[in-house]
Protein backbone atom coordinates (compact mmCIF):
# COMPACT_ATOMS: atom_id res chain seq x y z
CA UNK A 1 0.00 0.00 0.00
CA UNK A 2 1.47 2.90 -1.17
CA UNK A 3 2.31 5.85 1.62
CA UNK A 4 -0.64 8.29 -0.19
CA UNK A 5 -2.82 6.03 0.39
CA UNK A 6 -1.88 6.13 4.47
CA UNK A 7 -2.16 10.02 4.28
CA UNK A 8 -6.15 10.02 2.50
CA UNK A 9 -6.57 8.38 6.21
CA UNK A 10 -6.43 4.18 5.52
CA UNK A 11 -5.72 2.70 8.79
CA UNK A 12 -2.97 0.03 8.99
CA UNK A 13 -6.16 -2.64 9.84
CA UNK A 14 -8.15 -1.63 6.46
CA UNK A 15 -4.61 -2.02 4.68
CA UNK A 16 -4.44 -5.53 6.31
CA UNK A 17 -7.72 -6.62 5.47
CA UNK A 18 -6.95 -5.86 1.67
CA UNK A 19 -3.83 -7.16 1.39
CA UNK A 20 -5.17 -10.24 2.81
CA UNK A 21 -8.34 -10.07 0.21
CA UNK A 22 -6.13 -10.61 -2.35
CA UNK A 23 -3.90 -12.68 -0.96
CA UNK A 24 -6.76 -14.83 -0.18
CA UNK A 25 -6.96 -17.05 -3.90
CA UNK A 26 -3.27 -18.12 -2.92
CA UNK A 27 -3.86 -19.15 0.58
CA UNK A 28 -6.64 -21.04 -0.41
CA UNK A 29 -4.69 -22.64 -2.81
CA UNK A 30 -2.06 -23.34 -0.26
CA UNK A 31 -4.04 -24.97 1.99
CA UNK A 32 -5.43 -27.42 -0.95
CA UNK A 33 -2.04 -28.29 -1.45
CA UNK A 34 -1.04 -29.06 2.50
CA UNK A 35 -4.51 -31.40 2.86
CA UNK A 36 -3.76 -32.89 -0.28
CA UNK A 37 -0.57 -33.92 1.19
CA UNK A 38 1.75 -31.60 -0.21
CA UNK A 39 2.80 -30.15 3.11
CA UNK A 40 6.38 -29.08 1.42
CA UNK A 41 4.91 -27.94 -1.40
CA UNK A 42 2.71 -25.20 -0.06
CA UNK A 43 5.37 -22.84 1.77
CA UNK A 44 7.20 -22.99 -1.37
CA UNK A 45 3.95 -21.93 -3.02
CA UNK A 46 3.61 -18.71 -1.16
CA UNK A 47 7.61 -18.05 -0.88
CA UNK A 48 7.22 -17.90 -4.24
CA UNK A 49 4.56 -15.16 -4.19
CA UNK A 50 6.84 -13.26 -1.38
CA UNK A 51 9.81 -13.59 -4.26
CA UNK A 52 7.71 -11.66 -7.06
CA UNK A 53 8.07 -8.51 -5.09
CA UNK A 54 4.38 -7.60 -6.50
CA UNK A 55 2.99 -6.27 -3.68
CA UNK A 56 3.79 -3.95 -1.00
CA UNK A 57 5.13 -4.77 2.70
CA UNK A 58 1.64 -5.31 4.30
CA UNK A 59 0.93 -7.81 1.65
CA UNK A 60 4.51 -9.69 2.65
CA UNK A 61 3.89 -9.28 6.09
CA UNK A 62 0.54 -11.59 5.41
CA UNK A 63 2.34 -14.04 3.39
CA UNK A 64 4.67 -14.58 5.97
CA UNK A 65 1.86 -14.64 8.58
CA UNK A 66 0.51 -17.63 6.15
CA UNK A 67 3.69 -19.66 6.31
CA UNK A 68 3.75 -19.13 10.33
CA UNK A 69 0.77 -20.90 10.24
CA UNK A 70 1.24 -23.09 7.08
CA UNK A 71 4.32 -24.59 9.31
CA UNK A 72 2.63 -24.91 12.58
CA UNK A 73 -0.26 -27.03 11.01
CA UNK A 74 2.59 -29.92 10.24
CA UNK A 75 4.62 -31.75 11.33
CA UNK A 76 8.36 -30.51 12.60
CA UNK A 77 10.26 -32.81 9.93
CA UNK A 78 7.11 -31.42 7.20
CA UNK A 79 7.77 -27.97 8.50
CA UNK A 80 10.96 -28.21 8.53
CA UNK A 81 11.61 -29.36 4.78
CA UNK A 82 8.81 -26.84 3.43
CA UNK A 83 10.70 -23.65 4.74
CA UNK A 84 14.19 -24.85 3.71
CA UNK A 85 12.46 -24.81 0.64
CA UNK A 86 10.74 -21.72 0.25
CA UNK A 87 14.24 -19.65 1.34
CA UNK A 88 15.48 -20.94 -2.37
CA UNK A 89 12.60 -18.44 -3.66
CA UNK A 90 14.92 -15.52 -4.32
CA UNK A 91 13.29 -13.88 -1.52
CA UNK A 92 14.40 -9.86 -0.50
CA UNK A 93 17.24 -10.65 2.87
CA UNK A 94 14.11 -9.59 5.15
CA UNK A 95 12.14 -12.35 4.27
CA UNK A 96 14.64 -14.70 4.06
CA UNK A 97 16.01 -13.71 7.47
CA UNK A 98 12.26 -14.52 8.56
CA UNK A 99 12.36 -17.68 7.04
CA UNK A 100 15.73 -18.77 8.74
CA UNK A 101 14.30 -17.61 12.23
CA UNK A 102 11.41 -19.92 11.52
CA UNK A 103 13.37 -22.72 10.74
CA UNK A 104 15.36 -22.37 13.60
CA UNK A 105 12.53 -21.64 16.25
CA UNK A 106 11.32 -25.41 14.80
CA UNK A 107 14.53 -26.83 15.66
CA UNK A 108 15.01 -25.60 19.03
CA UNK A 109 11.45 -27.00 19.82
CA UNK A 110 12.40 -29.86 18.87
CA UNK A 111 16.31 -30.59 20.34
CA UNK A 112 17.77 -30.22 16.80
CA UNK A 113 21.34 -30.63 16.68
CA UNK A 114 21.82 -27.89 14.61
CA UNK A 115 19.54 -25.64 16.65
CA UNK A 116 22.91 -23.38 17.99
CA UNK A 117 23.72 -23.35 14.47
CA UNK A 118 20.31 -22.13 12.56
CA UNK A 119 20.07 -19.68 15.49
CA UNK A 120 23.61 -18.27 14.95
CA UNK A 121 22.65 -18.20 11.03
CA UNK A 122 19.05 -16.61 11.79
CA UNK A 123 20.81 -14.10 14.12
CA UNK A 124 23.49 -12.75 11.38
CA UNK A 125 20.76 -12.60 8.96
CA UNK A 126 18.71 -10.41 11.48
CA UNK A 127 21.48 -8.04 12.65
CA UNK A 128 22.14 -7.46 8.42
CA UNK A 129 18.94 -6.81 7.09
CA UNK A 130 16.18 -7.94 9.27
CA UNK A 131 12.81 -6.48 10.47
CA UNK A 132 10.61 -6.60 13.32
CA UNK A 133 8.98 -9.63 11.77
CA UNK A 134 11.96 -11.58 11.68
CA UNK A 135 13.03 -9.87 15.15
CA UNK A 136 9.73 -11.69 16.75
CA UNK A 137 10.14 -15.21 15.14
CA UNK A 138 13.65 -14.62 16.40
CA UNK A 139 12.79 -13.97 19.73
CA UNK A 140 10.13 -17.02 19.14
CA UNK A 141 13.40 -19.01 18.42
CA UNK A 142 15.52 -18.21 21.11
CA UNK A 143 12.69 -18.44 23.96
CA UNK A 144 12.29 -21.93 22.23
CA UNK A 145 15.61 -22.91 22.90
CA UNK A 146 15.71 -21.84 26.65
CA UNK A 147 12.26 -24.12 27.07
CA UNK A 148 14.11 -26.87 25.58
CA UNK A 149 16.98 -26.41 27.82
CA UNK A 150 14.79 -26.18 31.08
CA UNK A 151 15.38 -22.46 31.41
CA UNK A 152 12.59 -21.22 32.30
CA UNK A 153 13.64 -17.54 33.29
CA UNK A 154 15.44 -17.44 30.19
CA UNK A 155 12.45 -18.03 27.98
CA UNK A 156 10.43 -15.85 30.42
CA UNK A 157 12.88 -12.92 29.93
CA UNK A 158 13.11 -13.27 26.39
CA UNK A 159 9.20 -13.51 25.91
CA UNK A 160 8.61 -10.78 28.08
CA UNK A 161 9.88 -7.69 25.39
CA UNK A 162 7.61 -9.18 23.28
CA UNK A 163 4.33 -7.27 22.85
CA UNK A 164 1.52 -9.46 20.95
CA UNK A 165 -1.07 -6.89 21.29
CA UNK A 166 0.63 -4.58 18.74
CA UNK A 167 -1.12 -4.63 15.32
CA UNK A 168 2.12 -5.73 13.21
CA UNK A 169 2.58 -8.14 15.69
CA UNK A 170 -0.89 -10.03 14.84
CA UNK A 171 0.47 -13.40 12.65
CA UNK A 172 2.61 -14.02 15.58
CA UNK A 173 0.17 -12.80 18.21
CA UNK A 174 -0.92 -16.28 19.66
CA UNK A 175 2.21 -17.73 18.82
CA UNK A 176 3.71 -15.28 21.59
CA UNK A 177 0.85 -15.66 24.25
CA UNK A 178 1.43 -19.82 23.87
CA UNK A 179 4.81 -19.51 24.36
CA UNK A 180 3.98 -17.10 27.27
CA UNK A 181 1.58 -19.67 28.69
CA UNK A 182 3.78 -22.90 28.69
CA UNK A 183 5.82 -20.20 30.37
CA UNK A 184 3.73 -19.64 33.23
CA UNK A 185 2.72 -23.37 33.38
CA UNK A 186 6.73 -24.56 33.82
CA UNK A 187 6.84 -21.88 36.27
CA UNK A 188 3.96 -23.46 38.47
CA UNK A 189 2.14 -19.96 37.48
CA UNK A 190 -0.92 -21.37 36.77
CA UNK A 191 -3.18 -18.60 37.50
CA UNK A 192 -1.46 -16.50 35.12
CA UNK A 193 -1.74 -19.03 32.37
CA UNK A 194 -5.50 -19.17 32.83
CA UNK A 195 -5.66 -15.91 32.65
CA UNK A 196 -3.79 -15.33 29.48
CA UNK A 197 -6.02 -17.84 27.98
CA UNK A 198 -9.03 -16.20 28.78
CA UNK A 199 -7.64 -12.86 27.69
CA UNK A 200 -7.67 -14.48 23.57
CA UNK A 201 -10.24 -16.49 23.89
CA UNK A 202 -11.83 -14.41 20.92
CA UNK A 203 -8.66 -12.53 19.58
CA UNK A 204 -8.43 -14.97 16.72
CA UNK A 205 -10.91 -17.08 14.78
CA UNK A 206 -8.25 -18.70 13.27
CA UNK A 207 -9.02 -22.40 14.07
CA UNK A 208 -5.05 -23.65 14.34
CA UNK A 209 -4.52 -20.80 16.42
CA UNK A 210 -7.18 -20.82 18.62
CA UNK A 211 -7.06 -24.57 18.80
CA UNK A 212 -2.99 -24.23 20.44
CA UNK A 213 -4.44 -22.35 23.10
CA UNK A 214 -7.36 -24.21 24.20
CA UNK A 215 -4.95 -27.71 23.95
CA UNK A 216 -2.69 -25.52 26.33
CA UNK A 217 -5.43 -24.55 28.82
CA UNK A 218 -6.51 -28.58 28.78
CA UNK A 219 -2.63 -29.03 29.94
CA UNK A 220 -3.21 -26.36 32.79
CA UNK A 221 -6.43 -27.79 33.88
CA UNK A 222 -4.35 -31.75 33.94
CA UNK A 223 -1.93 -29.88 36.07
CA UNK A 224 -4.09 -28.14 38.42
CA UNK A 225 -6.65 -31.09 39.04
CA UNK A 226 -9.58 -29.53 36.96
CA UNK A 227 -10.48 -32.90 35.51
CA UNK A 228 -13.95 -33.14 34.36
CA UNK A 229 -13.13 -29.52 32.71
CA UNK A 230 -10.18 -30.56 31.15
CA UNK A 231 -11.92 -34.02 29.34
CA UNK A 232 -14.76 -31.96 28.09
CA UNK A 233 -12.91 -29.43 26.89
CA UNK A 234 -10.35 -31.01 24.96
CA UNK A 235 -13.37 -34.54 23.75
CA UNK A 236 -15.04 -31.35 22.20
CA UNK A 237 -12.71 -29.70 20.56
CA UNK A 238 -10.99 -32.73 19.36
CA UNK A 239 -14.39 -33.68 18.62
CA UNK A 240 -15.09 -30.71 15.96
CA UNK A 241 -14.33 -32.26 13.30
CA UNK A 242 -12.41 -29.36 11.85
CA UNK A 243 -8.98 -31.06 9.62
CA UNK A 244 -7.20 -27.21 10.54
CA UNK A 245 -6.26 -28.33 14.59
CA UNK A 246 -3.17 -28.50 13.45
CA UNK A 247 -1.09 -32.16 14.41
CA UNK A 248 0.31 -30.67 17.97
CA UNK A 249 -2.78 -29.34 18.63
CA UNK A 250 -4.61 -32.82 18.19
CA UNK A 251 -1.43 -34.73 20.18
CA UNK A 252 -1.90 -32.42 23.27
CA UNK A 253 -5.62 -32.78 23.58
CA UNK A 254 -5.06 -37.22 22.32
CA UNK A 255 -2.48 -36.76 26.07
CA UNK A 256 -5.52 -34.52 27.83
CA UNK A 257 -7.85 -36.77 27.38
CA UNK A 258 -5.90 -39.59 27.75
CA UNK A 259 -5.08 -38.66 31.54
CA UNK A 260 -8.71 -37.78 32.42
CA UNK A 261 -9.45 -41.37 31.55
CA UNK A 262 -6.46 -42.56 33.53
CA UNK A 263 -7.06 -40.78 36.52
CA UNK A 264 -10.63 -41.63 36.77
CA UNK A 265 -10.00 -45.26 36.20
CA UNK A 266 -11.34 -45.59 32.67
CA UNK A 267 -8.53 -47.42 31.52
CA UNK A 268 -10.07 -49.08 28.44
CA UNK A 269 -11.51 -45.78 27.14
CA UNK A 270 -7.89 -44.35 27.48
CA UNK A 271 -6.31 -47.07 26.33
CA UNK A 272 -8.68 -46.64 22.97
CA UNK A 273 -6.95 -43.21 22.87
CA UNK A 274 -3.96 -44.04 22.88
CA UNK A 275 -3.36 -46.70 20.72
CA UNK A 276 -3.71 -44.94 17.53
CA UNK A 277 -0.48 -42.87 18.39
CA UNK A 278 1.70 -45.13 19.52
CA UNK A 279 2.78 -46.52 16.54
CA UNK A 280 6.51 -46.33 15.05
CA UNK A 281 6.93 -42.25 14.57
CA UNK A 282 11.04 -41.28 14.17
CA UNK A 283 12.03 -37.77 15.32
CA UNK A 284 11.73 -35.32 15.23
CA UNK A 285 7.80 -35.64 14.41
CA UNK A 286 7.79 -37.97 17.76
CA UNK A 287 8.51 -34.78 20.09
CA UNK A 288 4.74 -34.10 19.06
CA UNK A 289 3.90 -36.99 20.64
CA UNK A 290 5.48 -37.12 24.09
CA UNK A 291 3.09 -35.62 26.13
CA UNK A 292 0.96 -38.64 25.37
CA UNK A 293 3.78 -41.05 25.56
CA UNK A 294 4.64 -39.73 29.25
CA UNK A 295 0.51 -40.52 29.78
CA UNK A 296 0.93 -44.16 28.34
CA UNK A 297 3.80 -45.46 30.53
CA UNK A 298 1.83 -45.55 33.34
CA UNK A 299 -0.44 -48.36 31.81
CA UNK A 300 1.53 -51.92 31.65
CA UNK A 301 -1.34 -53.16 29.60
CA UNK A 302 -0.45 -51.18 26.75
CA UNK A 303 2.02 -52.59 24.26
CA UNK A 304 5.84 -52.53 24.77
CA UNK A 305 5.30 -50.05 27.90
CA UNK A 306 9.75 -50.38 27.97
CA UNK A 307 10.28 -49.52 24.26
CA UNK A 308 8.23 -46.56 25.31
CA UNK A 309 10.15 -45.25 27.66
CA UNK A 310 13.12 -45.52 26.04
CA UNK A 311 11.59 -43.43 22.97
CA UNK A 312 10.02 -40.98 25.54
CA UNK A 313 13.27 -40.64 27.62
CA UNK A 314 15.34 -40.31 24.06
CA UNK A 315 13.13 -37.64 22.45
CA UNK A 316 13.39 -35.65 26.22
CA UNK A 317 17.09 -35.48 26.14
CA UNK A 318 16.78 -33.61 23.11
CA UNK A 319 14.56 -31.76 24.60
CA UNK A 320 12.84 -31.49 28.31
CA UNK A 321 9.83 -28.84 26.50
CA UNK A 322 7.73 -31.65 26.86
CA UNK A 323 7.95 -32.19 30.48
CA UNK A 324 7.33 -28.57 31.55
CA UNK A 325 3.98 -28.03 31.57
CA UNK A 326 2.56 -30.99 33.52
CA UNK A 327 4.43 -31.91 36.81
CA UNK A 328 3.06 -35.18 36.71
CA UNK A 329 4.99 -36.17 34.26
CA UNK A 330 8.49 -35.84 35.32
CA UNK A 331 8.12 -38.15 38.80
CA UNK A 332 5.78 -40.60 36.63
CA UNK A 333 8.41 -41.61 34.06
CA UNK A 334 10.26 -42.32 36.97
CA UNK A 335 7.57 -44.80 38.64
CA UNK A 336 7.33 -46.38 35.18
CA UNK A 337 11.28 -47.30 34.82
CA UNK A 338 11.43 -48.42 38.12
CA UNK A 339 8.92 -50.74 37.85
CA UNK A 340 10.27 -52.31 34.59
CA UNK A 341 13.32 -52.51 36.78
CA UNK A 342 15.07 -49.82 34.33
CA UNK A 343 17.27 -47.99 36.35
CA UNK A 344 19.24 -46.08 33.96
CA UNK A 345 16.03 -44.95 32.76
CA UNK A 346 15.18 -43.76 36.01
CA UNK A 347 18.65 -42.09 36.25
CA UNK A 348 18.33 -40.25 33.53
CA UNK A 349 14.78 -38.63 33.77
CA UNK A 350 15.83 -37.86 37.28
CA UNK A 351 18.90 -36.00 36.04
CA UNK A 352 16.80 -33.98 33.48
CA UNK A 353 14.47 -32.77 36.12
CA UNK A 354 16.93 -31.77 38.47
CA UNK A 355 18.92 -30.26 35.77
CA UNK A 356 15.68 -28.00 34.94
CA UNK A 357 15.13 -27.75 38.93
CA UNK A 358 18.91 -25.92 38.59
CA UNK A 359 17.91 -23.83 35.68
CA UNK A 360 14.85 -23.00 37.05
CA UNK A 361 14.85 -22.43 40.64
CA UNK A 362 11.27 -22.98 41.63
CA UNK A 363 9.73 -24.45 44.60
CA UNK A 364 7.46 -26.33 42.04
CA UNK A 365 10.49 -27.92 40.33
CA UNK A 366 12.00 -28.59 43.83
CA UNK A 367 9.75 -30.24 45.16
CA UNK A 368 9.86 -32.52 41.89
CA UNK A 369 13.39 -33.04 41.69
CA UNK A 370 13.23 -34.34 45.28
CA UNK A 371 10.35 -36.39 44.25
CA UNK A 372 11.88 -38.17 41.05
CA UNK A 373 15.10 -38.94 43.34
CA UNK A 374 13.09 -39.90 46.37
CA UNK A 375 10.98 -42.50 43.31
CA UNK A 376 14.97 -43.58 42.50
CA UNK A 377 16.63 -44.41 45.70
CA UNK A 378 13.44 -45.09 47.89
CA UNK A 379 14.36 -42.75 50.04
CA UNK A 380 11.34 -41.15 52.15
CA UNK A 381 12.94 -37.83 53.56
CA UNK A 382 13.47 -36.57 49.63
CA UNK A 383 9.63 -37.87 49.10
CA UNK A 384 9.04 -36.06 52.38
CA UNK A 385 10.32 -33.00 51.17
CA UNK A 386 8.57 -33.42 47.94
CA UNK A 387 5.46 -33.45 49.75
CA UNK A 388 6.32 -30.53 51.45
CA UNK A 389 7.17 -27.98 48.36
CA UNK A 390 4.43 -29.72 46.63
CA UNK A 391 2.00 -28.41 49.00
CA UNK A 392 2.68 -24.49 48.33
CA UNK A 393 1.91 -25.12 45.21
CA UNK A 394 -1.55 -25.29 42.93
CA UNK A 395 -0.15 -28.64 41.41
CA UNK A 396 -2.32 -30.78 43.10
CA UNK A 397 -2.50 -33.73 41.36
CA UNK A 398 1.20 -33.86 41.28
CA UNK A 399 1.12 -33.19 45.31
CA UNK A 400 -1.61 -36.25 45.31
CA UNK A 401 0.84 -38.58 43.05
CA UNK A 402 3.49 -37.86 46.16
CA UNK A 403 1.70 -38.52 48.90
CA UNK A 404 1.10 -42.05 47.35
CA UNK A 405 4.23 -42.62 46.31
CA UNK A 406 5.42 -41.65 49.94
CA UNK A 407 3.02 -44.36 51.09
CA UNK A 408 4.24 -47.20 48.85
CA UNK A 409 7.70 -45.89 50.51
CA UNK A 410 8.85 -49.80 51.91
CA UNK A 411 11.22 -48.45 54.34
CA UNK A 412 7.88 -45.78 55.84
CA UNK A 413 6.58 -46.45 59.19
CA UNK A 414 3.14 -48.23 58.58
CA UNK A 415 1.18 -45.49 60.49
CA UNK A 416 3.13 -42.57 58.25
CA UNK A 417 2.09 -44.28 55.44
CA UNK A 418 -1.73 -44.82 55.87
CA UNK A 419 -1.82 -41.17 57.04
CA UNK A 420 -0.10 -40.26 53.65
CA UNK A 421 -2.29 -42.69 51.52
CA UNK A 422 -5.71 -41.34 53.24
CA UNK A 423 -4.75 -37.57 52.80
CA UNK A 424 -3.99 -38.95 48.73
CA UNK A 425 -7.52 -40.50 48.54
CA UNK A 426 -9.02 -37.53 50.27
CA UNK A 427 -7.06 -35.13 47.52
CA UNK A 428 -7.95 -37.53 44.44
CA UNK A 429 -11.20 -37.67 45.01
CA UNK A 430 -11.04 -33.79 45.30
CA UNK A 431 -9.76 -33.33 42.14
CA UNK A 432 -12.10 -36.07 40.20
CA UNK A 433 -9.72 -39.33 40.02
CA UNK A 434 -11.87 -41.99 41.65
CA UNK A 435 -9.46 -44.52 39.40
CA UNK A 436 -6.53 -43.04 41.71
CA UNK A 437 -8.50 -42.62 44.71
CA UNK A 438 -9.27 -46.14 44.58
CA UNK A 439 -6.01 -46.96 44.26
CA UNK A 440 -5.11 -44.86 47.10
CA UNK A 441 -8.03 -46.56 48.75
CA UNK A 442 -6.12 -49.50 48.20
CA UNK A 443 -3.13 -48.91 50.29
CA UNK A 444 -4.85 -47.56 53.14
CA UNK A 445 -6.45 -51.09 53.08
CA UNK A 446 -3.30 -53.36 52.79
CA UNK A 447 -1.73 -50.91 55.55
CA UNK A 448 -4.16 -51.45 57.90
CA UNK A 449 -4.22 -55.30 57.46
CA UNK A 450 -0.84 -55.45 58.06
CA UNK A 451 0.58 -56.87 61.83
CA UNK A 452 2.86 -54.15 61.92
CA UNK A 453 0.21 -51.46 61.64
CA UNK A 454 -0.61 -50.24 65.14
CA UNK A 455 -1.00 -46.96 66.64
CA UNK A 456 2.41 -45.19 67.78
CA UNK A 457 3.60 -45.50 71.04
CA UNK A 458 2.47 -42.86 72.65
CA UNK A 459 -1.16 -44.22 72.37
CA UNK A 460 -2.37 -41.65 69.80
CA UNK A 461 -5.44 -43.42 68.76
CA UNK A 462 -6.84 -43.42 64.91
CA UNK A 463 -9.80 -41.09 65.06
CA UNK A 464 -10.73 -37.94 67.36
CA UNK A 465 -8.19 -34.55 68.48
CA UNK A 466 -5.16 -37.04 69.21
CA UNK A 467 -5.29 -38.71 65.60
CA UNK A 468 -4.52 -34.91 64.32
CA UNK A 469 -0.76 -34.60 62.81
CA UNK A 470 0.60 -31.76 63.47
CA UNK A 471 0.15 -29.68 60.16
CA UNK A 472 -3.74 -30.80 60.58
CA UNK A 473 -3.66 -29.42 64.43
CA UNK A 474 -2.80 -25.60 63.22
CA UNK A 475 -5.15 -25.75 60.57
CA UNK A 476 -7.74 -27.15 63.12
CA UNK A 477 -6.76 -24.41 65.71
CA UNK A 478 -6.84 -21.22 62.80
CA UNK A 479 -10.07 -22.25 61.38
CA UNK A 480 -11.81 -22.92 64.92
CA UNK A 481 -11.02 -19.35 66.00
CA UNK A 482 -12.59 -18.30 62.85
CA UNK A 483 -10.58 -17.55 60.10
CA UNK A 484 -11.48 -18.60 56.64
CA UNK A 485 -9.38 -21.12 54.63
CA UNK A 486 -7.93 -18.07 52.65
CA UNK A 487 -6.99 -16.93 55.85
CA UNK A 488 -5.65 -19.71 57.45
CA UNK A 489 -3.31 -20.40 54.37
CA UNK A 490 -2.03 -17.05 54.46
CA UNK A 491 -1.30 -17.22 58.39
CA UNK A 492 0.52 -20.96 58.48
CA UNK A 493 2.23 -19.72 54.68
CA UNK A 494 1.04 -23.06 52.49
CA UNK A 495 -1.77 -22.73 49.56
CA UNK A 496 -5.31 -22.81 49.93
CA UNK A 497 -5.61 -26.09 48.25
CA UNK A 498 -3.63 -27.47 50.83
CA UNK A 499 -5.58 -25.78 54.42
CA UNK A 500 -8.76 -27.44 52.17
CA UNK A 501 -7.44 -31.15 51.67
CA UNK A 502 -6.38 -31.21 55.52
CA UNK A 503 -9.59 -30.08 56.52
CA UNK A 504 -11.32 -32.96 54.93
CA UNK A 505 -8.99 -35.55 56.88
CA UNK A 506 -9.86 -33.57 60.04
CA UNK A 507 -13.75 -33.94 59.65
CA UNK A 508 -12.60 -37.39 59.02
CA UNK A 509 -10.56 -38.00 61.84
CA UNK A 510 -13.14 -36.08 64.16
CA UNK A 511 -16.27 -37.90 62.54
CA UNK A 512 -18.06 -34.45 61.99
CA UNK A 513 -19.10 -32.47 58.58
CA UNK A 514 -18.77 -28.76 59.06
CA UNK A 515 -17.02 -25.87 61.00
CA UNK A 516 -19.63 -25.35 63.66
CA UNK A 517 -18.96 -29.16 64.84
CA UNK A 518 -15.15 -28.46 64.24
CA UNK A 519 -15.27 -25.44 66.69
CA UNK A 520 -16.89 -27.49 69.19
CA UNK A 521 -15.06 -30.21 69.11
CA UNK A 522 -11.80 -28.22 69.15
CA UNK A 523 -13.78 -26.13 72.81
CA UNK A 524 -13.98 -28.91 73.73
CA UNK A 525 -10.15 -30.19 73.28
CA UNK A 526 -9.56 -26.62 74.55
CA UNK A 527 -11.36 -27.97 77.98
CA UNK A 528 -10.09 -31.20 78.50
CA UNK A 529 -6.17 -29.86 77.93
CA UNK A 530 -7.27 -27.26 80.67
Amino acid sequence: MSESSLDAGTSPADDLADAEHRRRPLFAAADQLRFAGGGTAAPYAVAAEIGEHRHGERSRAQALGHLTRLAAREQPSIALAGLREALGQGLDDRSRSTLLAMVAAIAARTGHPDADALLRDAGTAHAAAGDNSSARHLALARAARSLSHGDLPGADAVLAALDPDAWVARPEATSIRAERILVHLGLGRHQDARSATAADETASPDILMSGRLTALDGLRMVAVGELPEAGALAVTTLGSGSTDLGAEVRALLVAVIAEVHYRRGDHDAARAVLRGCLRERRWPDSTMWTPAFCVAVRDPALREPARLLDRVVADLHRSVRSLLPVPQFGPRLVRAAMAVGDARAARRVTELVELVATRTPVPLWHALAAQTRGLRDRDPDALRSAVDGLRTTAARPALADALLDLANTPRLRPTEAWDAAHEAAALYARIGAPGDQATADRRCVELAATPRHRPPVDGAPRTGIGALTPAEERVAEVLAAGATKKEAAGTLFVSFHTVDTQLRSIYHKLGIHNRMQLVRAWDRYKARIG
